[in-house]
C-alpha cells in the first residue's frame, strides 16, 4: 500500500515539474514568415500516447504504416487568417494515426494543439488544430 502511495506522489509530482517548464518554439516557414508552435516534453508525450495506444490496438491491425516517424508534405491552412503554405515536415504516427508533426527546429504540434488522425492507406491524413488551422498530410512512400 505504501509502495503505491509512492508512485501516486512521485507521478504528481512529476506532472507538476513537467507542466510548469517553459513550452514555446517558433518555427520559421518557407516564406520567411514566423509562425509560433508550442512543445511539451518527451516524457508528457510517451504518458499520452501509451493512455491512447491500449484503447484500440485492434483497431489497426490491418495498417500498412508501422508506429513511428515518416517524412510527409503537410498543407497548412489558417482558416481565420487565410493563410497557407506547404511544407515538407517529419510526422509522428501512433496506431496508424498521426499523433505529432515536428518541425526542423525540435518544436511540435502534439495533441495539446491538434487532434489525432487517422490514416488512410495512400497516407493522407486531415489534422485538425487550434483556432480552425488545418493540416492536410501525405505521408511520403
Amino acid at each position: 500500500m505504501k509502495r503505491i502511495i509512492l508512485l501516486a506522489l512521485l507521478l504528481l509530482l512529476t506532472t507538476i515539474v513537467f507542466s510548469c517548464s517553459p513550452k514555446a518554439e517558433n518555427v520559421q516557414g518557407n516564406n520567411n514568415s514566423n509562425t509560433s508552435f508550442l512543445s511539451t516534453s518527451d516524457e508528457e508525450n510517451d504518458e499520452d500516447l501509451e493512455s491512447s495506444s491500449s484503447e484500440g490496438l485492434d483497431n489497426f491491425a490491418g495498417c500498412k504504416f508501422k508506429d513511428g516517424i515518416y517524412s510527409a508534405t503537410v498543407d497548412y491552412n489558417n482558416l481565420e487568417t487565410g493563410y497557407s503554405a506547404t511544407y515538407t515536415l517529419d510526422v509522428d504516427v501512433r496506431d496508424c494515426q498521426v499523433v505529432q508533426i515536428n518541425f526542423p527546429n525540435d518544436g511540435y504540434l502534439d495533441d495539446d494543439h491538434i487532434s489525432y488522425a487517422d490514416i488512410d492507406d495512400d497516407g493522407n491524413a486531415s489534422v485538425n488544430g487550434e483556432d480552425g488551422k488545418t493540416y492536410q498530410i501525405q505521408i511520403e512512400n
